[in-house]
């Protein structure tokens, strides 16, 4: 992690150093990420054609709608997460492999595009010399989502480009493995491990990624 003048970039939380405002900030930025990732989701496959007879059981913006209990867990223990996945009929695209990726992405592109803004308020504020607590683990909670999007886990978005590009493998795979209900619990547990061993794993490309957008986005 790297150390800015009010937090650390990425932002993961300390339980053993909890403290109240960070924590709140921390709790009211997932639920505005989750929020925007859902929609978004929900945003894209309803243009892609795949329409709900009840609109506003897909878009209602309730952030306690869209939470996730695996997705969570993840936002406590990695400083990232996902929240619940909109029902989606993929047979209702024109093409249903891409419709699927396009749906999936949609959600971290929405979290990169409020990661942008709120970047540009904290580049602002900068200038009049001012720094903000709120905004930078804002901007850091969603750059975080955006990055690990592209873990090939699910329900994280990368996990369907790669049964995209790799179709053939996953239709011979075991069926426990291509539902995959359980790999989300199984990778926050692996997470944590990682964790309490103070292993430099996510340090390879996710840690170094998020903080170099930090610092390119917010000036």
């Amino acid at each position: 992690m790297v150390s800015h003048s009010l937090i650390k970039i990425p932002f993961v939380l300390d339980f053993s150093n909890l403290q109240f405002d960070t924590t709140v900030i921390f709790i009211v930025s997932i639920l505005l990420a989750i929020t925007v990732n859902a929609e978004a989701q929900a945003f894209m496959a309803t243009v892609l054609g795949d329409a709900p007879p009840r609109p506003k059981d897909r878009f209602h913006f309730n952030p306690l709608f869209h939470m996730d209990l695996s997705g969570l867990l993840c936002f406590a223990v990695a400083g990232f997460g996902w929240p619940r996945q909109p029902e989606i009929e993929a047979d209702n695209f024109k093409r249903p492999g891409l419709g699927l990726i396009l749906v999936k992405f949609a959600g971290p592109a929405a979290n990169l595009m409020l990661a942008s803004i709120t970047g540009s308020i904290l580049w602002l504020m900068g200038h009049w010399g001012l720094e903000d607590q709120v905004f930078s683990i804002l901007l850091a909670v969603n750059l975080m989502v955006f990055t690990a999007s592209f873990l090939p886990i699910p329900p994280l978005a990368g996990a369907t480009l790669v049964s995209f590009l790799f179709p053939r493998r996953f239709k011979s795979a075991p069926p426990v493995i291509r539902l995959a209900k359980g790999l989300p619990y199984l990778f926050v547990a692996a997470l944590l491990v990682i964790r309490e061993n103070e292993w430099n794993l996510l340090n390879a490309w996710l840690y170094p990624a998020v903080t170099a957008m930090f610092d390119f986005i917010s000036g």
